[in-house]
């Protein structure tokens, strides 16, 4: 993040905030899609939930959002994301959300279990609605089907006049080694086939998540799509349309969290400084805050300039610093040894890769505290995309 914004910032009172790149994310955007050769057959697919204040600025180069509630799909409404764009996902969905979905124009949703299709059925029988659904294929979790459901849902596809299954989705989690995601890729293809030939029945759509790995803890960008993987996707979609559905992978490395020192302090020979932000905003993936150093940058404030000071290879724990949060629990740490030898009241840090989940996944409600200022940043502009919000009216 460059000094001058990171100054602006600073001038107009605005920490703790969030800022997230939209040209680093549109950046990663064309990365993966020239990497797939920019076929139409290989669509991209946002899981919102990773980060719900980056689905405007991704409407204009993705294809489809995944929305797992009916607070997703009136965020996308909000945000004129059209209809035919949503994957309306998810484990609970209620018969007035799903009836709300249909009434404003939502054509695709996957199913995860009998009740879902049933309930799926009734509500298009009501409405008179032609649907397209997805059979979420489980990996051995609360989500999705066994392979034996889904057949026999296939089999039984005249039953549901008003679904058209269009494929399969299939998401085993996130964090995952390329070899695993090659033999996923494999296991799918001869299932797909093997589904195909035994029902004479076409899968025409295939939703993937590859749940690419980020490295939190690095300072390097996430590591890109190998060609390996690239090739995998587009053999597969030679077969059938290819959707891609990622969340974190395609965001985290645009994110920047920023939050100022408002107290320093020594007790027992440890020394101590206390931020305006806190774990109630920032979580980096693994629940693992306090014990590894995230990639984090610190600036001291001089007059009316900021300088970035370098932060040392790390220390033994009574020589380093303890970067704590505002709320009152032991457990807000935010980096519990890093080595800083001279910190003062309105210093910064600016803690990176924080584009995915950290923005709506930390305990916002603890303690009645503020939530943080969202920007969006782009063409150096930056713009204001939510402002501090109060949360003891929510607690009461």
């Amino acid at each position: 993040m460059e000094k001058e914004l990171l100054k602006r910032l600073i001038d107009a009172e605005s920490t703790p905030a969030f800022v997230f790149d939209v040209d680093r994310l549109y950046q990663r955007v064309e990365y993966i899609k020239e990497k797939c050769g920019n076929t139409p057959r290989i669509e991209l697919c946002y899981a919102m939930k990773a980060n719900p204040f980056l689905i405007q600025p991704l409407n204009s180069v993705l294809n489809k959002f995944e929305v797992c509630s009916h607070g997703e799909l009136c965020i996308c409404k909000d945000k004129n994301i059209r209809m035919e764009k949503v994957v309306l996902s998810g484990v609970n969905k209620e018969r007035q959300d799903i009836l709300q979905a249909l009434e404003w124009g939502v054509r695709t949703f996957t199913i995860e279990s009998l009740s879902q299709l049933e309930l799926m059925d009734e509500c298009t029988q009501k409405t008179g609605t032609d649907i397209h659904i997805l059979l979420r294929l489980s990996s051995g979790n609360q989500f999705g089907m066994d392979r034996d459901v889904i057949e026999r849902i296939i089999e039984q596809r005249e039953e549901y006049p008003h679904l058209s299954i269009e494929g399969i989705q299939y998401y085993s989690g996130t964090q995952k080694k390329e070899s695993k995601v090659l033999d996923e890729l494999s296991e799918l293809d001869a299932l797909c086939g093997e589904i195909e030939e035994k029902y004479r029945f076409n899968i025409n759509v295939l939703e993937y998540g590859p749940g690419f790995g980020v490295e939190f803890f690095s300072k390097e960008d996430t590591e890109g799509l190998s060609d390996e993987c690239a090739a995998a996707f587009c053999k597969m979609a030679d077969k059938r349309h290819l959707t891609l559905e990622t969340g974190r992978f395609l965001t985290a490395d645009c994110g920047f969290y920023i939050t100022s020192i408002v107290d320093v302090k020594q007790n027992a020979g440890q020394r101590y400084c206390i931020v305006d932000g806190g774990i109630n905003h920032v979580n980096y993936y693994g629940q693992v805050m306090g014990v590894r150093v995230p990639p984090v940058r610190f600036y001291q404030r001089e007059d009316k300039d900021i300088s970035e000071i370098e932060i040392k290879n790390p220390t033994d724990k009574k020589g380093g610093l303890c970067i704590c949060g505002s709320l009152c629990t032991s457990a807000d740490v935010l980096v519990r040894n890093i080595n800083i030898e001279q910190v003062n009241v309105g210093d910064i840090f600016v803690f990176e890769k924080i584009g995915a989940y950290s923005v709506t996944e930390g305990i916002y409600l603890f303690l009645s505290r503020r939530m943080p200022k969202i920007y969006l940043l782009t063409h150096n502009e930056l713009i204001l995309a939510r402002d501090t919000v109060e949360t003891y009216q929510i607690n009461q």
